[in-house]
């Protein structure tokens, strides 16, 4: 599906955003849009997607669904090489899939472990492969990892999810250096406590419990996630690469005086 094209900092770019149907991934494809970029809209299902690729082409856009699992390699490969044919080439990678599930570690299974760093970190590892090979022979390109704040702070209960983030990290970090002369720049952006469906439902209760431990006060938006990832694979960020861009209201600045 396409609209009108836009002008802006990413105009002739195009952008592929994976788990791009609610929260931090919808709000990047639609903002990468909106900078002027041709967005891949990346979702498990057509049904997940149609609302994101429905706004950017409503707002003048350009956009495709691009429907598969991140974490199957036959899927990732397709759905570069579907972004590349349709929208003329793959200039941004976000991978921003993500799956965060809940588990004691005493009672963690081998296969509660590897269903989320299948997607966590599997999925990000196939997904900017495969754009890197389109890339790097077209001088270059940028991959953006959203992690988390998790990447760096344990959090008990989460040790498969704490595990992805931290090891994608790393996996950012290695592209960066290993790519960069061929133009390829690799960074991350961890977000702490976002505004977003994987929250989950909570009372009015728990939020301000949540939000009493931020030094900033409140939970973040997905807006603002978005406007700093636009910055971040924009020009105007041409020499930043190989970092992770912490986004947390401060919260990974306190200091525990118990």
């Amino acid at each position: 599906m396409t609209g009108p094209l836009v002008t802006g900092p990413l105009a002739g770019q195009v952008a592929l955003v994976t788990g791009a149907g609610s929260g931090i991934g919808a709000e990047v494809a639609a903002r990468l849009a909106r900078d002027g970029a041709a967005v891949g809209v990346n979702g498990l299902t057509e049904d997940e997607v149609a609302g994101t690729v429905a706004r950017i082409v409503d707002g003048g856009g350009r956009a495709v669904p691009l429907v598969g699992d991140v974490s199957d390699a036959a899927d990732a490969a397709r759905m570069v090489r579907e972004v590349d044919e349709q929208l003329g080439g793959l200039h941004v990678l976000v991978n921003n899939a993500g799956l965060q599930k809940e588990t004691p570690f005493l009672e963690m299974s081998l296969e509660t472990w590897r269903a989320q760093l299948s997607v966590d970190l599997d999925g990000a590892f196939l997904m900017a492969l495969e754009a890197c090979r389109l890339m790097a022979p077209r001088g270059g390109g940028v991959v953006l990892n959203v992690t988390s704040v998790h990447e760096h702070q344990p959090r008990p209960g989460y040790a498969a999810y704490c595990a992805a983030k931290a090891g994608l990290g790393m996996l950012t970090q290695v592209i960066a250096r290993e790519l960069a002369d061929r133009g390829i720049r690799c960074l991350a952006v961890a977000p702490g406590a976002i505004e977003t469906p994987i929250q989950g439902d909570r009372s009015e209760g728990e939020v301000r419990e949540q939000e009493a431990g931020i030094p900033a006060g409140r939970l973040g938006t997905p807006a603002e996630v978005a406007a700093l990832v636009a910055f971040l694979v924009s020009p105007a960020a041409a020499y930043v690469s190989g970092t992770t861009v912490v986004m947390d209201g401060a919260l990974e600045q306190q200091v525990s005086l118990s």
